[in-house]
Protein backbone atom coordinates (compact mmCIF):
# COMPACT_ATOMS: atom_id res chain seq x y z
CA UNK A 1 0.00 0.00 0.00
CA UNK A 2 1.12 3.58 -1.16
CA UNK A 3 0.75 6.64 1.35
CA UNK A 4 -0.36 9.58 -0.66
CA UNK A 5 -0.09 13.24 0.86
CA UNK A 6 -1.88 16.33 -0.68
CA UNK A 7 -2.17 19.62 0.46
CA UNK A 8 -5.93 21.56 0.54
CA UNK A 9 -6.72 24.87 1.97
CA UNK A 10 -8.29 25.00 5.82
CA UNK A 11 -11.42 26.38 4.43
CA UNK A 12 -11.61 22.97 2.06
CA UNK A 13 -10.58 20.59 5.08
CA UNK A 14 -12.74 21.65 7.21
CA UNK A 15 -16.18 21.52 4.95
CA UNK A 16 -14.45 17.55 4.19
CA UNK A 17 -13.95 17.17 7.46
CA UNK A 18 -17.53 18.13 8.55
CA UNK A 19 -19.02 16.02 5.60
CA UNK A 20 -17.10 13.01 7.10
CA UNK A 21 -18.27 13.60 10.50
CA UNK A 22 -21.89 14.21 9.86
CA UNK A 23 -22.01 10.81 7.03
CA UNK A 24 -20.16 8.75 9.13
CA UNK A 25 -17.48 7.91 6.77
CA UNK A 26 -13.23 8.60 7.45
CA UNK A 27 -12.04 11.99 6.66
CA UNK A 28 -9.99 9.59 3.42
CA UNK A 29 -13.04 8.46 2.15
CA UNK A 30 -14.39 12.19 1.89
CA UNK A 31 -11.48 13.59 0.58
CA UNK A 32 -11.37 10.73 -2.05
CA UNK A 33 -14.61 11.08 -3.51
CA UNK A 34 -14.20 15.05 -3.87
CA UNK A 35 -11.07 14.50 -5.62
CA UNK A 36 -12.80 12.04 -7.77
CA UNK A 37 -15.94 14.20 -8.55
CA UNK A 38 -15.28 17.81 -7.89
CA UNK A 39 -11.55 18.39 -7.91
CA UNK A 40 -9.61 19.56 -10.70
CA UNK A 41 -9.85 17.41 -13.70
CA UNK A 42 -6.29 16.41 -15.89
CA UNK A 43 -6.94 18.71 -19.17
CA UNK A 44 -7.64 16.26 -22.55
CA UNK A 45 -4.92 15.22 -24.81
CA UNK A 46 -5.66 17.47 -28.06
CA UNK A 47 -3.87 16.91 -31.20
CA UNK A 48 -2.16 19.54 -32.92
CA UNK A 49 -5.14 20.12 -35.27
CA UNK A 50 -7.34 20.48 -31.95
CA UNK A 51 -4.90 23.02 -30.49
CA UNK A 52 -4.43 25.20 -33.91
CA UNK A 53 -8.34 25.03 -33.43
CA UNK A 54 -8.80 26.10 -29.83
CA UNK A 55 -5.94 28.77 -30.42
CA UNK A 56 -8.17 29.86 -33.53
CA UNK A 57 -11.35 30.15 -31.63
CA UNK A 58 -9.49 31.82 -29.01
CA UNK A 59 -8.18 34.65 -31.10
CA UNK A 60 -11.06 35.32 -32.40
CA UNK A 61 -12.35 37.29 -29.48
CA UNK A 62 -8.93 39.32 -29.11
CA UNK A 63 -9.87 43.00 -28.92
CA UNK A 64 -13.84 42.00 -29.03
CA UNK A 65 -14.37 44.71 -26.54
CA UNK A 66 -13.36 48.01 -26.31
CA UNK A 67 -14.21 49.97 -22.56
CA UNK A 68 -13.68 52.59 -23.94
CA UNK A 69 -10.79 53.27 -21.20
CA UNK A 70 -7.24 53.20 -22.73
CA UNK A 71 -5.91 52.70 -19.77
CA UNK A 72 -8.43 49.56 -18.69
CA UNK A 73 -5.72 46.74 -19.96
CA UNK A 74 -3.02 48.11 -17.34
CA UNK A 75 -1.87 46.05 -14.30
CA UNK A 76 -1.94 49.06 -12.05
CA UNK A 77 -6.02 49.65 -13.01
CA UNK A 78 -6.43 46.05 -13.11
CA UNK A 79 -5.46 45.81 -9.51
CA UNK A 80 -7.50 49.20 -8.50
CA UNK A 81 -10.58 47.81 -10.58
CA UNK A 82 -9.88 44.20 -8.25
CA UNK A 83 -9.40 46.34 -4.92
CA UNK A 84 -12.55 47.91 -5.51
CA UNK A 85 -14.69 44.78 -6.18
CA UNK A 86 -13.65 43.16 -3.60
CA UNK A 87 -14.25 45.85 -1.07
CA UNK A 88 -17.92 46.17 -2.18
CA UNK A 89 -20.80 44.67 -0.92
CA UNK A 90 -22.22 44.71 -3.86
CA UNK A 91 -25.55 45.81 -2.30
CA UNK A 92 -27.94 48.55 -3.66
CA UNK A 93 -27.01 51.77 -2.20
Amino acid sequence: MKTVTIEVSDEVYEVLQGIATKTGRSFEEVLLEWRVQIGPKPRPKLTDEERRAARERLRRFSGAVNSGDPHSGDNEQIDRDLEQEYNSTHEED
